[in-house]
């Protein structure tokens, strides 16, 4: 798998969340690195399940935790993250 150099802005208050699993806050730090200046993104569930080297569902299981606690927001393909 090829990488480029990408970077984000994770926020500290996510990554500080106790009630946030360790998972999730990898999965919201790797779609910080996906997000725009208006912090939305698309990347596919299937992309982002290659990327954490996990299945669709624990990908999928992971975006509902994140939504939750209201990290992001999700309006079809289209990611906002807090």
């Amino acid at each position: 798998m090829s990488y480029t150099k990408r970077f984000g802005i994770v926020s500290q208050e996510v990554l500080q969340d106790p009630e946030l699993s360790i998972q999730a806050k990898g999965l919201y730090s790797l779609l910080c690195t996906y997000a725009d200046k208006n912090r939305e993104c698309f990347p596919s569930i299937n992309t982002l399940a290659d990327h954490c080297n996990k299945s669709v569902r624990s990908i999928s299981y992971l975006i509902h935790e994140l939504k939750n606690k209201k990290y992001l927001t999700r309006n079809g393909r289209i990611i906002t993250l807090k």
